[in-house]
């Protein structure tokens, strides 16, 4: 197996994508991730076994989100060197990074601070807003030209691969991410909790439609769980709304286990946390759009809404709750570590062979 160095936007959260990071750091005995920021209180603690190269100072990289007007510069200064491969994981910002090495891009989603920019620009001034629109066009020629310098490109959903194409005009492989339990052993979170609940896993992002979510599991007449950082704030028992903040794996294990239902509200490209959920026996009620179309399937492992409305959504966390824990947890073990690294493990070859 060649010798791997990682890449990633920036480690400063507890996501999807820092999940499949952490899991290739350990499938593939990588030493070394190159990201823009990093902040290892609040991501997974799988990095502090590495060498983490980080461009922004420590000390900044809590703010790096609303750094957006700067991130491209600094993406173009990063450096990437050492091994014989790069495995790019990004959905704005490292592809962008200056790679000395031939790199395959692993791409969540085309660069959402471009093509899905408002859930950016509302954290930003509005000075800062207003540039960016206007240079966007610019930006979007230097982010086409860093993506067609990639040796590979993989997209991690059929979604993605789509979206990638009218984005840049380039066909990719569709690698789905690797699915595994959060955690072997459960643990029920420290607070007072309803017998009965449904749980959407989302942080404080607009295009996960917490909102959605909520109203939908009121009119099913079922608590809710939001779990993820910032979801503190929504919290109010007294209407059924437990915001529980980030919950350690083992509590997020617990939650998974004993919830009715998964919800899936957002705009997701992938939606790993319904294939997380289906993996302990919970099956998955959801829009009918994005990533959903494939970790779903209906009657197996959830229902898709019959569209993206409360009402709707309601009607599939009820027919969902009905389904079979084992037939859930036999449709999730389809997107399996194994799987996901042979595909990839491929593809990296196949570069070095031909570097």
């Amino acid at each position: 197996m060649p010798e791997i160095v990682l890449a990633h936007d920036y480690l400063v959260q507890v996501g999807g994508a820092e999940r499949v990071v952490a899991d290739w750091a350990e499938a593939f005995s990588a030493h070394t991730v190159v990201t823009l920021a990093y902040r290892p209180e609040t991501t997974f603690d799988a990095f502090r076994r590495l060498e983490v190269r980080s461009t922004i100072p420590r000390s900044l990289a809590k703010q790096v989100e609303r750094m957006l007007p700067t991130l491209p510069s600094i993406a173009e200064r990063t450096s990437v060197s050492g091994g014989d491969v790069a495995l790019v994981s990004t959905s704005g910002w490292a592809h962008r990074f200056r790679f000395k090495i031939p790199h395959v891009v692993y791409a969540h989603a085309p660069a959402r601070w471009l093509y899905a920019a408002d859930d950016y620009r509302l954290r930003l001034s509005l000075v800062r807003r207003a540039g960016l629109w206007a240079s966007t066009p610019l930006l979007r020629r230097g982010d086409l030209d860093a993506m067609r310098r990639a040796t590979a490109v993989i997209s991690n959903s059929i979604v993605t691969r789509d979206r990638m194409r009218t984005a840049y005009g380039l066909d990719s492989v569709v690698v789905n991410p690797p699915v595994e339990p959060v955690s072997r052993t459960a643990a029920r979170p420290a607070r007072e909790l309803p017998d009965q609940f449904v749980v959407v896993v989302a942080r404080d992002r607009g295009y996960k439609n917490v909102p959605l979510a909520i109203e939908a599991a009121e009119l099913a007449g079922l608590p809710i769980l939001i779990a993820g950082a910032g979801s503190e704030v929504l919290d109010d028992p007294e209407h059924d709304v437990y915001g529980m903040g980030r919950l350690t794996d083992e509590e997020l294990c617990w939650v998974y286990r004993n919830a009715e239902v998964v919800i899936g509200a957002g705009r997701e490209d992938f939606g790993l946390t319904i294939i997380e959920a289906a993996l302990e026996g919970t099956p998955a009620a959801t829009v009918p759009s994005g990533g959903y179309l494939e970790t779903v399937r209906p009657g197996v492992n959830g229902y898709h809404a019959a569209s993206a409305t409360p009402e709707a959504l309601a009607t599939a966390i009820l027919r969902a709750r009905r389904l079979d824990d084992d037939a859930c947890r036999s449709w999730a073990r389809r997107f399996s570590m194994d799987a996901h690294l042979a595909r990839i493990e491929g593809v990296l070859e196949e570069v070095v062979q031909r570097a």
